[in-house]
């Protein structure tokens, strides 16, 4: 009987429109969108390249100048910028159109930028250290002119590492991975709804199936194990193909794969355990319990930075100790620290709570369910001595 109702509940599920929404297509809609308002964000504004750069000569004596960006620019593992020689319009409306992050001109090695950040703050750094020495470099020149363009290259190359990308692990740390963690998270506590659904129609007080199911000779903890493990199996499954569309998208989850996938399986074993603990909840309507997971899924997802960036560590600052009892929060970081961290520490710890998490709503659901079953029975005798 057991793999009778296993299999029946996989079906049902699977074929559901509910099931097949909330647990792929939205999630899959959600990322989508997200990706496409923010996906390249890093890559735009975050992530070291070489710095485009418009360079107007209307000086005589700028070759020492000139000398210094060629050296940047040329090609290599020491190239900084990309420059490029044009006339004072050209260059500003290549400003005005962003096609360039600066104009440098070189009769007095002035700079003029749209807005500040970090590679206006390079470009700055380089005129300023070449004011420092552009007395030096003018002598070299008069002295020695080939000498002089071997010395300031290996001067530049040398003095430039201070703004040279340096990589402090292999992970992405693209800060906005974190919404599309979220999703995932989100879409794990989702798989609450389906657990609301399979305990209406197994309680005879709550649904006219759930009455025939009571009279069925199945122990009643054999049908709710397997009704589990198939809801288990579906919304498994739904992660891992989430997983893989977000991979083909470019989403970086690190290369440890399995460590990925517990999480993921622990946290769909919470949102189906609290489902299940709330669908077992006979003071309340189908209606209201389903409003209830909807309200707090999206809560925790909200304090997981779904729908604005920095709420988990103004949470962190504040109130740790919700960051700790939150399980979408507690997903999202176990997938952060697998992406960019090497060692496990943090994963682990979050687990762990993630264990105690799922282990609790499947005790305190079993326990609700077995005190609910004198209360099926009763109502179902109810219904018999009326319809006599």
């Amino acid at each position: 009987m057991f793999w009778h109702n296993f299999k029946y509940a996989g079906k049902m599920l699977i074929k559901g429109k509910d099931t097949l929404f909330w647990t792929i297509l939205f999630p899959i809609a959600l990322f989508t969108f997200m990706y496409m308002a923010f996906g390249n964000i890093m890559e735009k504004d975050e992530m070291f390249k070489d710095i485009p750069v418009a360079v107007v000569r209307d000086g005589e004596n700028d070759t020492a100048l000139m000398m210094v960006l060629s050296t940047l620019s040329m090609d290599g593992e020491d190239k900084r910028i990309d420059m490029e020689v044009l006339n004072g319009k050209e260059a500003l409306q290549k400003l005005n159109d962003e096609e360039v992050t600066g104009v440098i001109y070189t009769s007095d090695a002035s700079l003029t930028v749209r807005q500040s950040d970090i590679k206006e703050s390079i470009l700055e750094s380089i005129l300023n250290q070449y004011k420092q020495m552009e007395q030096m470099y003018l002598n070299l020149m008069q002295k020695d002119p080939e000498a002089a363009s071997e010395i300031i290259q290996k001067t530049v190359q040398s003095d430039a590492v201070y703004y040279e990308e340096i990589s402090t692990t292999d992970g992405c740390q693209d800060e906005y991975y974190n919404y599309f963690y979220a999703v995932l998270a989100m879409s794990c506590l989702f798989s609450s709804f389906a657990g609301i659904t399979r305990m209406h129609k197994l309680q005879a007080n709550e649904s006219a199936l759930g009455m025939r199911r009571c009279l069925s000779p199945n122990p009643k903890l054999v049908t709710v194990l397997a009704e589990y493990l198939a809801l288990l199996l579906v919304q498994f499954a739904a992660e891992v193909i989430t997983v893989i569309y977000m991979r083909l998208f470019g989403v970086q989850f690190g290369t440890k794969y399995p460590a990925i996938l517990l999480v993921l399986f622990i946290a769909c074993n919470i949102g189906i355990a609290g489902g299940m603990l709330l669908g077992s909840w006979s003071k309340c309507s189908y209606g209201g319990k389903i409003g209830i997971a909807v309200a707090a899924s999206l809560t925790f997802s909200f304090m997981a930075d779904l729908m604005v960036h920095g709420i988990k560590n103004s949470i962190e600052d504040k109130l740790p100790i919700l960051n700790r009892v939150n399980p979408a929060v507690l997903v999202t970081d176990c997938l952060y620290a697998l992406n960019v961290y090497d060692n496990y520490d943090r994963y682990f710890r979050n687990i762990l709570i993630l264990t105690g998490m799922a282990v609790c709503l499947l005790g305190a659901s079993i326990l609700v369910l077995r005190r609910n079953k004198s209360v099926s029975y009763t109502h179902l005798r109810a219904h018999e001595t009326d319809s006599y």
